[in-house]
């Protein structure tokens, strides 16, 4: 199985993006995750079509389960 931890961002023109962080640590908390995106949209180093990212929306855990066809 693989994991990600989604943070899911508008941007400016009410666009949704999502960054994707892989292997995230088992225990990671909402309150970890909004502070972090915080930290994102202050800084203001991630864009997507030229705009920036306004506000979080929501955080989530992907598991996918992968099988190597043989």
């Amino acid at each position: 199985m693989e994991k990600t931890l989604e943070l899911i961002f508008t941007k400016s023109d009410g666009a949704k993006k999502t960054l994707s962080i892989a292997d995230p640590r088992e225990d990671v908390t909402l309150a970890e995750a909004q502070a972090a995106a915080a930290k994102i949209i202050e800084a203001g180093v991630l864009t997507s079509g030229g705009l920036g990212l306004s506000e979080f929306v929501e955080a989530r855990i992907k598991v996918v389960t992968v099988t190597v066809l043989a």
